[in-house]
């Protein structure tokens, strides 16, 4: 079994000490924790939520799961290779009643690494408070997750908030529920500046843009 097969399986039956010995031995292993953000986190939780959708597992073992890489997240994060500050600030977020924030904390921990100063809205915000935050603070990017298909819709909402809040700041949009179906959304948007990424590669590359 693979390591990622065992810390799935540890995950789904909540072994939550287990999940930390299977990260911290792949750290000294040399893995590093962009590997184990993506390859590990990620693409666990990408499997626990596909089961959920499917009904074979339940919400509470969903949020257990998630609950467990959150913490994961935490004790990682010193770790986070952090370089000088870059002087730029960019608000993350979850879009609009969207409860599901790992995907937005990955975001901002690799601006954070990146050098990056980040607010962290985090999950099931409301639009006005997306909006206040973008009109009363100058960012330099706004980053917005969505993990839910069924909250797309919200998403679009959200865009247009910030939109309205600030109509030239930088807009990338991402997270479970666009897969395949980013590049559509954001074109039926019809506003300018906004960006799908489907991965921490393209989130690199549009901040080497930036």
């Amino acid at each position: 079994m693979t390591e990622s097969a065992r810390f799935l399986e540890a995950l789904l039956a909540g072994r939550r000490e287990e999940c930390r010995d299977i990260v911290d031995g792949l750290l000294a292993a040399g893995v590093t924790p962009r590997v184990l953000y993506v390859e590990l986190f990620h693409e666990a939780l990408y499997e626990v939520g596909r089961l959920w959708e499917q009904g074979l597992v339940t919400v509470m073992l969903e949020h257990r799961a998630t609950a467990i890489v959150e913490g994961l997240m935490g004790h990682l994060f010193p770790a986070v290779a952090r370089q000088a500050r870059v002087g730029k600030r960019a608000l993350v977020s979850c879009a609009a009643d969207e409860f599901h924030q790992v995907g937005g904390r990955i975001v901002a921990d690799t601006l954070e690494g990146a050098g990056w100063d980040v607010d962290f809205l985090g999950a099931n915000g409301s639009l006005e408070t997306l909006r206040s935050r973008v009109a009363g603070t100058r960012f330099d990017l706004v980053a917005l997750s969505v993990s839910v298909s069924s909250h797309v819709p919200k998403l679009v909402e959200s865009v247009a908030a910030v939109r309205r809040a600030d109509a030239s700041v930088p807009i990338i949009v991402g997270g479970r529920a666009l897969l395949d179906s980013g590049a559509s959304v954001v074109a039926g948007l019809g506003l300018s500046n906004v960006r799908w990424l489907a991965s921490l590669d393209q989130l690199d590359e549009f901040l080497k843009e930036l």
